[in-house]
């Protein structure tokens, strides 16, 4: 496997002073980079040894076994909670302090504000100590403002550290956890919902470490308050708390329902990623089926489930922002009315200390504390789901030591499991638990999986599997694979990549490096599921000869094969039939005792099958035979007792094309077709009129006290020196126009949030209607070239975006952005020359802005790349969890792991600081406009008054936190739309031909089935190699062709031809109509495919079969009648309505193949094409599918790709490829006569008596075929330009 990453940049953080800890002064050199290039992967700085994947997740681990031992004694249930608590509590309790210093700052200030506004109310231009005592006091609120700036980004880069550290250590344990599951938790749990873990679930720990402390700093703040304001305005300080407290329930049963919600939209979500999952996957299948409209249906159905509910959250979430836009309007009004009516006169003073007051506690009491509980609540979930996880069975863990005296065996003893032949093998592994009897190993194992496993790597790094690379060994094992002549073919030779499905691999290529693995590894046991299944007969008896009998033969080695011919060469054979042993013994023993194989294979006098044991989740139990080889153990020590395995594997990486990360600015285009996507552009001008509304009355509310409060001190009449003489003003006036400026702030704040969320989640599901909608048209090559993970992230990770957190950051920039606007308008208009330290500071700004754009954008570019390789890598593994464990490989896949996370931690750390370099500049800014405002209008004390000061300072405080959040949201909603740009950059990917054309062919066409290839040249790409070259051929009418060639000949290349999969040059024509004038569904609903990969989807049999119900029950039962499948459903819960598995695994391989073919007998269509349908199946279901291929389609044209000659010999002609070209198209007993024909060579490969036996059939075939009235005799002169083909008789094949 790959190599783990090696050291890169230092950190300089280690080495940083706490000056530039804390303005984050060791980030500088990175932001000139990021100016002068593009950030690269090699330009992040390595990971603190702290935050190392492995150290991380093995300390939260040692937590967890613990605790699971503790829950085990005292017979309770573990509590992941409990683990992480005790982790992590003494490093997260200390940034508690830093907490606690910041809110009480933000509780200094208002009263300082109100010295300074009294000193205006009682101003005397005379009295220079006052002077002197209110500059010291600015200078006080100044300080105030300098230590809130530095502490925040401190404290807030800290938690999410402890946040990022959480989540690491989670993701660890949950990949660990995967490497382990036994057989029956996998059936449990699905790929994507781990993988949904990994990617959602641990996102919670992130967002809750941050707002966890306000839990007790919210309660303590609004006491300090209360206290404060009781002292300044007396009893009706009570009412706005009152408000206050009365808006917390409020507010928390918005985020009961909240996540409830969410629970209920992630059931939604995981199954339509789960869907979207297998459409992917499976496409070349949907497409040559082309089913896409019935997908299509299924995954918009889950879309409108989940957009319903998206949609109501989103509501919630558009009330919650409201409620906090003008919930501090709301309370300021109820504590000055109810002042004002209880007999009290409005002073300057008095409303703005109260107003910043309230606003310091609002930000704590209505957001912050709040989102604790919410987010609590959130991670409560996740942690609840993880942990479940992380409780599901393991498998034992099984030592396999060599035993003392060096002897090497493997010991089955009266064992019973409840499965099939590829049980012996899980047996053996040990991934299969006996119900009784034992299993025992010694020696080292090395497994061949039946369905090839390939990682994302080089050919070499997926042969060598984290051995040493020794190249003589490593030559000769690629030798004995049969590996060499492909390897030339591949342009780099071993070091071509494969990608996350081994795009570039033929299906016997993969086996074929699949066995090349094993071999490597040079262990004592063999196991081999059938490798030699999915390959032609030729590489089959070299794999055979040289692989398995030469290079193996000092081993033990069990292999499974359909393939009688081998037997011979077994040292013992050991024949299962329905999971019963039935026979056990040498060649030479069987065939003394008369014994004939292939009637073992036979289904006794067809009597119905046994049932399985009640109880077990299995399907019927297949029959099939078996030949074990245990091949004589020599004594010579194996060659890996000298090679001392190091970590040193081959440093070559190399990967599928990049992903594209855009570079650049997100222009306008994009936010015009977001905006566009969700309503009509008059909704959208209806939209900004509102918003602007919405802020006008906002500050009209607060200008109106300042203008009540001055009109009042200008009553304040002084009368002789002595008292103040009040007069009384019009309260009902004032007190009218106040709440009606109140309530306009709170409607509009309403109206406008729900709207900005109704238009944006309309547009999340537009763009992903289309994104899918184009995904469905994209040519498979578009498949083939982008690994699953690429597409899935379009659809979970950046649609995600699209429904939650992108319109809820849209609202939030809108918001504060108009609030800045606001204050800075007031500002300017109370003392006009603040216009002027205005320009400068925002210049800075601009530049700031864009300096750190430049880089972030990279960060958050870069976090997203190295994110896929994290979920990639899981998926993969849990594909290859058998041969891993096989292969001991655990621990390097968990390191291989771990360095995808650090790889991907050195983007996110950089992500965070990168943001607090920024937010400590803009506090720094903003620090600079207070003091302007302050100073300033103490140097211009003679022409203000306090009430317009007041408004002005307190505004500007309240800048503070505000505009850098406003900055931040802006460069969040940019960094967001990255995900709408890469949706709509899958809007429009390049199409296949449409569907549907204006030529439509007639309903009965095509009624004779004749094809013809003109000329054709096929490639899968513009650019790529030709595949087919120059292939004319003629099919005729009802006639049996069976294609044969080596792997990678051009045969399925064929078949993709036929189905354009990608459009061939030159002409097919099928029964007189071009396949290219038609539209792709025309043309593909009219051949029936039986394909190489059998491919079932989660959902019932019936829509297995029938995916738009175009048949009846009957027609249904009598196809799986046919196929012999009808008792197995019968025996299911639910018959033909249960649902499968994830892509059916709860059957065996052979069942898949015939439920396709059970599709292709009910689509009854005039032509039918399978391509090497009977790679994986035993000799019983080969005969089956045979038998009813024949049967079933004696009129129909049949096209086989074939890779054991027995299966075709009998067809009408065979057509033999090689590297793409047509060289012989002829019957198979002419081209036998041909003792220089290709056909020729590959049949006397087999060996001597299967070819004589395959010669025997091809000529009765012939003789019967075109003399039918001849009783055939040898030395007949044969014609072999015969006319039509006659009638033709089914030859049952010997086996």
């Amino acid at each position: 496997m790959l190599p783990v990453y090696q050291e890169v940049k230092p950190n300089p953080l280690q080495g940083a002073n706490l000056c530039s800890r804390v303005f984050f002064w060791w980030l500088n050199p990175l932001f000139k980079i990021g100016h002068k290039r593009r950030l690269e992967e090699d330009d992040m700085y390595s990971v603190l040894p702290e935050d190392r994947s492995q150290h991380l997740g093995e300390e939260l681990q040692g937590f967890w076994d613990k605790e699971v031992l503790r829950a085990e004694n005292d017979a309770q249930k573990p509590s992941l909670t409990r683990a992480i608590i005790k982790c992590y509590w003494k490093s997260y309790l200390v940034l508690g302090i830093f907490t606690l210093i910041e809110e009480s700052a933000k509780v200094i200030q208002p009263i300082f504000l109100g010295k300074i506004i009294n000193y205006f109310e009682n101003y005397d231009p005379m009295d220079s100590v006052a002077l002197n005592t209110a500059y010291a006091y600015a200078t006080v609120l100044t300080v105030c403002t300098l230590i809130l700036a530095i502490l925040h980004h401190l404290y807030f880069y800290h938690v999410q550290c402890a946040g990022m550290r959480l989540r690491i250590a989670m993701c660890h344990m949950i990949y660990r956890k995967a490497l382990r599951l036994s057989n029956m938790a996998m059936g449990k749990t699905t790929t994507g919902q781990i993988v949904n873990l990994l990617s959602n679930d641990v996102n919670k720990f992130d967002q809750v470490t941050v707002f966890l402390h306000f839990l007790w700093a919210g309660p303590l703040q609004a006491i300090a308050v209360t206290a404060l304001l009781w002292m300044e305005i007396g009893i009706s300080c009570l009412a706005g708390m009152a408000v206050l407290i009365i808006l917390l329930p409020f507010q928390s049963c918005f985020g009961k329902l909240f996540s409830s919600l969410r629970s209920k939209t992630a059931t939604f979500t995981d199954a339509r990623i789960r869907t979207m999952n297998e459409v992917i996957t499976g496409i070349r299948i949907i497409k040559m089926y082309a089913w896409e409209k019935s997908f299509s249906d299924l995954v918009t159905n889950l879309r409108k489930k989940e957009i319903s509910k998206i949609l109501r959250s989103s509501y919630l979430r558009g009330m919650n922002l409201a409620s906090f836009f003008s919930a501090s309007k709301i309370i300021v009004f109820v504590t000055f009315t109810t002042y004002v009516l209880l007999g009290n006169v409005i002073t300057a003073s008095r409303v703005f200390v109260a107003v910043t007051l309230y606003g310091a506690v609002r930000l704590t009491v209505t957001l912050f504390f709040p989102a604790a509980i919410e987010k609590v609540s959130e991670a409560i979930i996740s942690i609840r789901r993880i942990q479940n996880f992380l409780l599901l069975d393991e498998i034992s863990q099984r030592n396999r030591q060599p035993p003392s005296d060096g002897k090497k065996m493997v010991h089955v003893q009266d064992f019973t499991a409840f499965w099939d032949k590829s049980s012996l093998l899980s047996a053996v592994l040990g991934e299969l638990a006996p119900s009784h009897g034992l299993v025992s190993v010694h020696g080292r194992i090395a497994y061949v999986s039946q369905q090839p496993w390939v990682f994302s790597g080089t050919v070499r790094s997926n042969i060598l599997f984290g051995k040493k690379y020794e190249k003589e060994r490593y030559e000769k094992v690629i030798k004995a694979c049969a590996l060499k002549k492909d390897l030339q073919l591949l342009e780099d030779g071993d070091l071509t990549v494969i990608g996350d499905r081994g795009t570039t691999l033929s299906g016997g290529q993969k086996a074929r490096v699949n066995l090349a693995r094993a071999v490597y590894q040079d262990a004592d046991i063999y196991l081999l599921d059938d490798p030699l299944s999915a390959v032609d007969a030729e590489v089959s008896r070299h794999l055979f000869e040289l692989c398995i009998c030469q290079t193996l033969h000092e081993k033990i080695t069990i292999l499974v094969t359909h393939q009688l011919q081998y037997l011979k060469a077994a040292s013992q054979i050991l024949i299962l039939k329905d999971g019963k042993m039935v026979q056990k013994g040498t060649y030479t023993e069987f065939l003394k005792s008369g014994i004939d194989f292939g009637s073992l294979l036979k289904k006794d006098n067809e009597e119905s099958e046994q049932l399985p044991v009640p109880g077990t989740p299995t399907l019927r139990n297949r029959t099939f035979s078996e030949s074990s080889v245990w091949s004589q153990q020599s004594s010579r020590p194996s060659l890996k007792d000298g090679a001392v395995e190091t970590q040193d594997t081959e440093n070559v990486t190399v990967t599928l094309s990049d992903e594209n990360r855009s570079e650049g600015k997100v222009g306008f285009q994009a936010y015009k077709n977001y905006f566009r996507a969700g309503a009509h552009w008059i909704v959208i001008i209806f939209l900004i009129l509102l918003n602007t509304a919405a802020q006008v009355a906002y500050v009209l509310q607060d200008w109106w006290l300042s203008y009540w409060a001055n009109q009042q001190s200008t009553l304040n009449v002084t009368v002789n020196g002595g008292g103040n003489v009040t007069k009384k003003l019009d309260l009902n006036w004032y007190l009218g126009i106040y709440s009606g400026l109140t309530a306009a702030t709170v409607l509009f704040g309403i109206a406008r949030s729900l709207l900005v969320f109704y238009v944006l989640v309309n547009s999340s599901q537009t763009l992903h209607n289309k994104m899918f909608e184009s995904i469905l048209k994209a040519p498979v090559l578009f498949f083939d070239r982008n690994p699953i993970g690429r597409i899935l992230n379009r659809f979970s990770k950046d649609i995600g975006h699209l429904d939650d957190l992108l319109p809820l950051t849209v609202l939030d920039f809108i918001q504060t952005l108009l609030q800045v606007v606001g204050v800075v308008s007031v500002a300017v208009a109370v003392i006009p020359w603040i216009a002027i330290p205005l320009v400068p500071l925002g210049i800075v700004f601009i530049f700031l802005r864009r300096y750190f754009l430049e880089t972030s954008r990279d960060v958050k570019r870069l976090e997203s790349t190295t994110r896929s390789p994290v979920f990639s890598h899981l998926s993969s593994s849990l594909q290859g969890l058998w041969t891993i464990r096989a292969y001991k490989a655990e621990e390097r896949c968990q390191e291989l792991f771990d360095a995808h996370q650090d790889l991907h931690s050195e983007a996110w750390f950089l992500f965070l600081t990168t943001s607090r370099w920024f937010a400590v500049r803009l506090d720094a800014i903003c620090a600079m406009f207070v003091i302007v405002v302050a100073f300033g209008s103490l140097i211009l004390a003679k022409t203000l008054d306090a009430g317009q000061v007041g408004l002005a300072l307190s505004y500007a405080l309240t800048l503070m936190g505000m505009f850098q959040w406003c900055v931040r949201q802006s460069a969040e909603v940019e960094n967001m739309m990255i995900s709408v740009e890469r949706v709509i950059e899958y809007t429009d990917l390049e199409k296949e031909a449409p569907w549907e054309c204006q030529k439509r062919p007639p309903p009965t066409w095509p009624h004779e089935g004749v094809i013809i290839f003109d000329n054709v040249n096929f490639m899968y790409s513009l650019d790529g190699p030709l595949v087919l070259k120059h292939l004319t051929a003629l099919i005729k009418s009802r006639e049996k062709v069976g294609i044969v060639g080596r792997t990678g000949a051009g045969k399925s290349s064929l078949i993709s031809a036929l189905f354009r999969l990608s459009e061939p040059e030159g002409k097919i024509w099928i029964d007189k109509i071009l396949t290219t004038e038609i539209g792709l569904h025309d043309l593909r609903k009219k051949m029936s495919i039986i394909p190489q990969e059998p491919v079932l989807f989660t959902g019932t049999m019936r829509k297995n079969l029938d995916p738009f119900n175009e048949h009846t029950d009957e027609e249904l039962w009598n196809a799986l009648q046919e196929v012999q499948l009808k008792e197995t459903i019968e025996d299911l819960p639910g018959k033909m309505d249960t649902e499968l598995a994830e892509s059916g695994s709860n059957f065996s391989v052979g069942q898949r193949q015939l439920v396709c073919l059970a599709r292709a007998i009910l689509r009854k269509n005039q032509i039918l094409i399978i391509d090497e349908a009977t790679a994986n199946v035993d000799p019983r279901t080969d005969e089956l599918i045979q038998k009813k291929i024949r049967e079933k389609f004696a009129h129909c044209t049949v096209l086989t790709i074939a890779h054991r000659l027995n299966t075709i010999i009998d067809s009408d002609r065979i057509m033999v490829l090689d590297s793409g070209r047509l060289k012989e198209y002829d019957e198979p007993y002419v081209l036998l006569q041909n003792k220089e024909s290709l056909f020729y060579k590959m049949v006397q490969q087999l060996g001597k008596a299967e070819a004589a036996a395959l010669t025997e059939t091809a000529k009765q075939v012939y003789f019967k075929r075109n003399y039918p009235h001849i009783g055939h005799t040898d030395h007949m002169v044969t014609n072999t330009s015969n006319g039509q083909p006659s009638t033709l008789t089914i030859f049952e094949t010997a086996l």
